[in-house]
């Protein structure tokens, strides 16, 4: 009887994760995609896509909550070079470890409910330099974003890393002769994958997946959202890092003329998600609307403790001043 039920619960989790797999993987239709079907129709397929936990979204720094997380764990394999497959699916280009059914990549800590495996790392990019990342810091964009996606195999949730790339105007040859070595590993990246213009193309590639994730992943804004492209299945844990990577400008410029010009979207409304960070200084917005938070989100557990003020309030302060000068 004990092993029947065992037996029962076995075929029960697998059935669950089986499915959220396929919700994961069945992105790959031709029934959306960024042009005449693209982010605003999504919900008239997939009706999650119009959640009220749904990803990407603006960060308003100001209105961020500090929390300690514990350090994220990384497996030693991350370190390690091995091969990965390359694939345009007519979205993106996807990158997947040669695993024949298993993973060496395993993610823990960071606050994280368990352990989470590797599934894949893609890139989101637009017209220019000046858009392109899905998330947005204070309205404020990156060129690009990159998503290394993870799931628990226990309880099927995806947490995902994302870290925004910012271009620069050296030459790629420029670049491989600096001392970076994640300038290098993406340059190669990019080198590879440009030549995957066809829906369906797909290559192979070494690559050291702690050296393209670079070595600024100790600040990083968390909250909980959704995946960014259909079916927007929503329970996802979101890690965004504050410090960009730098690629080459002609890079992704390679992708926008040779695989898609644009397959970012548009940020959603938070509604009433805390954004959290685990850095204790936060700085304000060059934009002054974005320094003021809801009363939901601007509470004393909520208050923000700022390292460098912007020069708007130190120019109201000198005005208020100089006007009671004036007036006495």
């Amino acid at each position: 009887m004990a092993a029947s039920i065992q037996m029962y619960s076995g075929l029960k989790k697998l059935l669950v994760i089986s499915l959220l797999f396929t919700n994961i993987y069945s992105t790959d239709g031709q029934d959306w995609n960024y042009q005449d079907l693209g982010p605003d129709m999504w919900s008239e397929t997939y009706p999650m896509c119009a959640g009220t936990s749904q990803s990407p979204i603006i960060i308003k720094t100001a209105c961020t909550t500090y929390r300690t997380f514990a350090p994220f764990r990384f497996s030693s394999d991350y370190n390690l070079t091995y091969n990965f497959t390359l694939l345009n699916n007519g979205h993106t280009i996807t990158s997947t470890y040669n695993s024949n059914g298993s993973t060496p990549f395993t993610l823990s800590g960071g606050g994280l409910n368990g352990t989470f495996q590797f599934l894949n790392f893609h890139v989101h990019w637009d017209e220019n330099s000046k858009s392109g990342s899905e998330h947005q810091v204070n309205e404020v964009k990156y060129t690009g974003e990159i998503h290394f996606v993870h799931q628990n195999p226990e309880t099927g949730q995806i947490a995902v890393l994302g870290i925004f790339m910012h271009s620069s105007q050296l030459s790629s040859d420029g670049i491989d002769n600096t001392a970076n070595k994640t300038i290098k590993e993406w340059a190669k990246y990019f080198t590879t994958a440009v030549e995957l213009g066809s829906v369906n193309e797909s290559t192979e590639l070494s690559l050291n997946l702690a050296t393209l994730m670079g070595n600024n992943l100790n600040d990083f804004w968390r909250y909980g959202g959704s995946l960014t492209t259909p079916p927007c299945t929503e329970d996802a844990v979101w890690t965004v890092f504050t410090a960009p990577i730098v690629i080459s400008e002609e890079e992704i410029d390679s992708f926008r003329k040779n695989i898609f010009s644009e397959n970012d979207r548009s940020p959603q409304p938070l509604y009433y998600r805390i954004v959290y960070r685990n850095f204790l200084n936060e700085t304000l917005s060059a934009i002054p609307d974005y320094n003021c938070c809801s009363d939901e989100s601007n509470n004393a557990d909520n208050k923000v403790i700022l390292s460098k003020p912007i020069k708007y309030f130190s120019i109201l302060s000198t005005t208020f001043v100089l006007l009671n000068i004036l007036n006495t």
